[in-house]
């Protein structure tokens, strides 16, 4: 029984793992590249396809290239509204990508990895701007600091273990940690940079809240304005969260930031 269990739970995983391998950038694979991409053993892919257009999660379509299935289109706008951010939110990060005049970030946590939930791309022609709903490390990065600093070093420990990070970095994120607005110079990429504050209910850190761009332009000076405009905008971020979401039917994410309160 429990080695039925195990099984179960891979078989899980291996197919959640499978949906991932589709984007923006790949809405349609082949199974070819999915067994590629899997590296997993080719029939055992194969099965899993089966077994996921059977579900409705994945479609093959006429050309032969394998796309997500129309089950997912429930699922993506029940995500959809849980995830919607108050009206007020979105506005402030607008404002705030327009007295920036960089790309503004809204991360949140999954599992060792960080999420990035919501974007406002900021208008100069050259920008730095992560995919929404890409995953990234929380090894390196501003918001990754800040959402770091809230968590358990348990996970902590368990992101730099999977990167192959030695103690002495360890020793030095745990410094980084202790600022109230975190900094990052080309530490996940090179060439970006990012200035980044948490978003907080309570005592709980529930988002980090950054402005990317290219390191050419994130001077000192131009670090310190982004931290200032950071914390006004955070702080009123949170009073959004109360004030608008504690009635709201459906449920959102958002409403346990307000509930914390």
């Amino acid at each position: 029984m429990a080695n039925e269990g195990r099984d179960g739970v891979r078989s899980v995983h291996r197919a959640l793992s499978l949906l991932t391998l589709f984007d923006e950038e790949h809405p349609a694979r082949t199974a070819r590249e999915l067994v590629e991409k899997a590296e997993l053993p080719k029939t055992t892919v194969l099965r899993l396809i089966q077994t996921l257009e059977r579900s409705g999660y994945l479609y093959s379509r006429p050309d032969g290239r394998i796309c997500l299935g129309p089950r997912l289109i429930r699922l993506s706008r029940a995500v959809d509204l849980v995830w919607r951010l108050p009206v007020a939110v979105d506005a402030t990060m607008e404002q705030l990508c327009e007295r920036s005049r960089e790309t503004v970030n809204l991360y949140v946590l999954e599992g060792q990895w960080r999420v990035c939930a919501a974007q406002k791309q900021g208008p100069q022609s050259i920008r730095y701007v992560v995919p929404v709903g890409v995953r990234l490390p929380l090894w390196g990065g501003a918001s990754a600091k800040v959402l770091l600093a809230d968590a358990p070093t348990e996970l902590m420990d368990l992101a730099l273990t999977h990167s192959g990070k030695d103690p002495s970095y360890r020793a030095w994120l745990m410094h980084e940690l202790q600022r109230v607005v975190a900094v990052s110079h080309g530490e996940r990429e090179r060439g970006s940079s990012s200035v980044a504050a948490p978003i907080s209910a309570g005592d709980r850190t529930v988002a980090a809240l950054a402005i990317s761009g290219p390191t050419m332009r994130f001077t000192d000076v131009r670090v310190h304005e982004f931290a200032e405009l950071l914390k006004n905008a955070t702080r009123d971020m949170e009073r959004s969260f109360t004030k608008d979401m504690d009635h709201d039917a459906l449920g959102t994410v958002w409403v346990g930031a307000s509930e914390a309160r």
